[in-house]
């Protein structure tokens, strides 16, 4: 939580002051989130260094002694307070038992930032001991508090906190185990996973005493143990004759780095290891990042759209409207994602790896898909030509400049995707106007009646939900790369919030408009009409889909492609069982 919110303070800091960012010391023990933040104009300030009093300062998540917090007030500085909430909890125990007279004991590694900080809370009487053998050392005292670093190791505090009681046992004593619950727990979780698998992957900083502390754990339970920082260190030799690999991480290792180290193994398996359960699962990742799923998402959606507006369509008709759609949206996914490829590394190392490893070829099958696209549409129909010529001439434009500079005064957007939380708004208009207007355009019947409102609504609400759920899963990767999403601008607890709301004002909405328009008319209520009552199982889907995946390391990228991208299928499905049912009455 405390190396989260630091790395979201500064990230947040950054884009309100637009200047560059100072922090005292490295914000967390992670080589990688430093560098990354430094990119974004974040920097530590090393030990003798000065920053400018004009400009912001942060302090760590280890916090800082108070007399150099306020040395920096005085100077001038801005302060922003990253100090981990936990670390916080320990100042204010050892401020009060300072006042009370007691000397504070510190259980914790020498020079750890973190136990500076502590130290400096606790003034003059403060002592550090970092086993239990230590506590020989300390002078007679008579009252005495104890605490420790919050990611110190569990079992050496228990042995100092007795050998404590041994030696001053007439003194006033006071034990508070300070160690942070989910630091606790991990050390706990090493522990058991290690016993259970035949090999482990420690993720973090070399200097991060906690990752230190679970490597040890994990060495000390007999299992082979590699302690790495990044993807690269690892040694997949020494993995090759292993069956199950356990990865943990210390507390100051960011979601998105454990993310690529799994994403890493699998990868790594599925091509080393020719066995047909990870043929399958490489496929089945080639298949996700060619974006195949959301194609065929829009294409059996497409049978929905002529149905729901009551348009005549045979098998060939169909055909060639759901190839269409097919043919427009893989493309424009896969141009888009290959002009961005900086941002997929944050993503998933097996999808950036395939785009950099084959980028010329993707390049080409966009071209050549949107070629044929262009060709299908020209000999189908002219509305449909210029509607499909129309919409990828716009959708490969998002991530190029479309404002000239000397403009820029008038129009501050150079592009399409500087516009903050641009991207999911104008995916769910293109995919309504392409669902929606395919079938009318081959059928040369463009019209605007009710039910093609309803249509374009239909497909808006189900493809922005859609955009913001991969949003919420990128939510970490964004944030490194400064994307503006609505995740980033609002956070994730509004917006899963706002999704909620979106599904439930859906269902209330297609509901509602049954009723009252049967009620209104209720013999020019059309079987068409009563086929969107079929469509509110997807609304109950999407939320559950919700609710379960709010942790999504676990879920492989491509299954959650499908999950996810699985709704427009249901749309196609439920209808036609909708029309099925209603033809039969």
């Amino acid at each position: 939580m405390g190396v989260k919110r630091a790395v979201d303070l500064a990230l947040d800091s950054a884009v309100a002051h637009q200047s560059t960012i100072h922090t005292i010391g490295p914000i967390i023990h992670n080589k990688q989130t430093v560098e990354m933040l430094r990119g974004r104009g974040i920097a530590p300030l090393e030990h003798n260094e000065t920053a400018d009093s004009s400009g912001p300062l942060l302090i760590r998540t280890h916090g800082i002694p108070p007399e150099k917090e306020d040395s920096l007030r005085r100077h001038g500085h801005e302060i922003v307070d990253g100090t981990c909430p936990k670390v916080k909890t320990v100042h204010k125990v050892i401020r009060k038992h300072a006042r009370d007279g007691y000397a504070i004991v510190v259980a914790g590694d020498e020079g750890h930032a973190e136990v500076l900080g502590l130290q400096g809370y606790a003034g003059t009487k403060s002592y550090l001991v970092n086993r239990a053998e230590d506590v020989a050392a300390l002078p007679e005292l008579d009252k005495i508090c104890l605490v420790s670093q919050t990611t110190f190791d569990r079992a050496t505090f228990d042995e100092i906190a007795q050998e404590i009681k041994f030696r001053f046992s007439p003194a006033q004593l006071v034990i508070r185990k300070t160690i942070c619950a989910a630091t606790n727990k991990r050390q706990t979780e090493t522990h058991e996973l290690a016993r259970r698998v035949d090999a482990m992957i420690v993720v973090g900083g070399k200097h991060s005493a906690n990752t230190q502390r679970l490597a040890e754990i994990s060495r000390t339970s007999g299992t082979p143990t590699q302690h790495i920082e990044t993807e690269k260190e690892i040694s997949f030799d020494d993995l090759q004759q292993v069956e199950t690999v356990g990865v943990t991480a210390g507390a100051s290792t960011p979601n998105w780095m454990i993310k690529r180290v799994v994403d890493y193994l699998q990868f790594m398996t599925q091509t080393r290891r020719r066995t047909a359960s990870n043929l399958f699962w490489h496929l089945l990742d080639t298949i996700s990042s060619l974006n195949v799923f959301p194609a065929v998402g829009a294409a059996v959606s497409i049978y929905a759209s002529f149905m729901m507006q009551n348009i005549a369509f045979g098998v060939g008709t169909f055909f060639t409207a759901a190839s269409v759609a097919f043919l427009y949206f893989m493309p424009i996914y896969l141009w888009n994602s290959l002009t961005s490829i900086e941002i997929t590394q944050h993503l998933g190392i097996s999808r950036y790896r395939f785009y950099s490893n084959y980028r010329p070829y993707l390049f080409a099958l966009a071209i050549i898909c949107i070629a044929v696209l262009l060709a299908v549409s020209a000999v189908s129909s002219i509305r449909l030509f210029y509607l499909m010529l129309t919409m990828t001439v716009i959708g490969s434009l998002y991530h190029f400049t479309i404002v000239p500079g000397p403009l820029r005064t008038l129009i501050p957007y150079g592009k399409f995707k500087d516009i903050p939380t641009s991207r999911d708004l104008l995916v769910a208009i293109a995919w309504s106007i392409v669902i929606t207007f395919i079938p009318q355009s081959i059928a040369q019947n463009w019209q605007i009646q009710r039910q093609t409102i309803l249509v374009f609504l239909w497909i808006f609400v189900l493809s922005y939900i859609r955009s913001v759920i991969f949003d919420l899963r990128d939510l970490e990767g964004d944030r490194i790369m400064g994307r503006e999403t609505l995740v980033t601008f609002i956070g994730e607890t509004r917006v899963r919030r706002a999704i909620q709301i979106m599904i439930f004002a859906a269902g209330v909405a297609l509901g509602l408009y049954l009723c009252i328009y049967a009620a209104i008319d209720f013999e020019g209520l059309m079987q068409h009409d009563i086929i969107f009552i079929f469509q509110i199982p997807i609304l109950i889907y999407m939320r559950y889909f919700l609710k379960l995946t709010k942790d999504t390391r676990s879920l492989r990228p491509a299954l959650f492609s499908i999950a996810v991208d699985a709704q427009f299928g249901f749309v196609g499905i439920l209808t036609f069982l909708g029309a099925t049912l209603l033809s039969m009455r």
